[in-house]
Parts: C-alpha cells; sequence; structure tokens
C-alpha cells in the first residue's frame, strides 16, 4: 500500500518541481543546478526506498533517458542545460518510457512555439533559406546576431507541457487517486464526511 502512496507523492512532488523551474526560466532565463540536482535526488531516493527489487533502478534509468532525450539540442547549441538537466530530474521521478514519451511531447511543443517565434517575427523566408544552405552544406551555419533564431524562450514550459500531457492522457497519474481515497477515508472516520 505504501507503494501505492508513493506515486501519488512522486506525481505531486513532481509538479512542485515543474511549476517552481517554469517560474524560474521565465523570470531568469535560468533553471538553477539546486533545483534539478534535488529533484534528480528526490527521485532516486523515491524509487531506491519505495519500490521493490526490481524497480528501483527505473529512477537511474529515467534520468538516463531523459538526458539522453535533449543533450544532442544542448550539443548543438539549441538548448540550455538546465533544460537538460530538469528532463533527466523528471526521468528520475516518472521512468524511462514515461520520460522518453514526455520529451518528445515537450519537443513538440517547443517547435510550435519556435514556428510561432519565426512567424511573429517575419522571418520565415530568412530561416527557411538558413535551413536550405545547412542541409545542403551537411554543417551548422549560427544565426546572424539580432535574429529570431538567437532568442531564448523558456523551455522547460514545453517540458511541463510535456510531461502534463503524458502524465494525464497516457498515466491518469493527475487524478491522485490513493492519497484523496485514503483522505475520504480518513474523514469518514472522523465523522466530518458522510
Amino acid at each position: 500500500m505504501l507503494q501505492l502512496y508513493t506515486y501519488d507523492l512522486s506525481t505531486l512532488l513532481l509538479l512542485l518541481v515543474l511549476i517552481q523551474a517554469v517560474l524560474m526560466d521565465w523570470r531568469r532565463n535560468r533553471i538553477p543546478n539546486w533545483l534539478t540536482f534535488g529533484a534528480l535526488a528526490l527521485g532516486l531516493v523515491l524509487h531506491t526506498i519505495f519500490l521493490p527489487s526490481p524497480e528501483w533502478y527505473a529512477g537511474l534509468q529515467g534520468a538516463g533517458v531523459g538526458l539522453a532525450v535533449l543533450l544532442p539540442f544542448y550539443l548543438t547549441g539549441g538548448m540550455g542545460a538546465g533544460d537538460v538537466k530538469l528532463m533527466a530530474a523528471v526521468g528520475s521521478l516518472i521512468g524511462p518510457s514515461a520520460v522518453l514519451t514526455a520529451g518528445c511531447f515537450a519537443l513538440v511543443i517547443g517547435g510550435c512555439v519556435a514556428f510561432y517565434m519565426v512567424l511573429r517575427s517575419g522571418e520565415l523566408g530568412n530561416q527557411y533559406r538558413r535551413y536550405l544552405v545547412m542541409i545542403s552544406a551537411r554543417t551548422l551555419l549560427p544565426a546572424e546576431a539580432g535574429s529570431v533564431a538567437r532568442r531564448r524562450f523558456p523551455f522547460a514550459i514545453s517540458i511541463a507541457g510535456g510531461v502534463l500531457i503524458q502524465q494525464g492522457l497516457f498515466d491518469n497519474n493527475l487524478e491522485f487517486y490513493h492519497l484523496t481515497t485514503e483522505l475520504g477515508y480518513q474523514l469518514q472516520a472522523l465523522g466530518v464526511m458522510q
């Protein structure tokens, strides 16, 4: 039974980490190490203490998959290190297959935001030509100074969106079923609820 409450607790902690990451990324364009490494450690501890023997390893696998999903984008200069560390921390809390799905959703959301930014700036033609040259030359061309491709946006919002879609649509983890059921039983025992 403790294992079931742990799922609710880890989901609640995941939501708190995502909210904090989004707020910090929105305000400062940075996700601090204390948040990402703290969430990573928390996920590993929760998996190790509360899950049975073969499943404790899922937190470490999830961190590795979360890191692998966004690492290529960081290495090519398209993303900050805080975003990659946040995805690894999320993986330690939700596991490898869930973080892979959430990472794919986050990349789609981030791509839509980036496309909107390009459309809004009126630089669609310039960016199209830049990418045609990169594809034909098979090399990475840095964006011009002042270009929309140089602007940053808080990718933690995309990560949070991807995780919420994955957790809500695929795993139904956002219902907190076990925690709310136990609270209902306790309130009934106290005579507060019928």
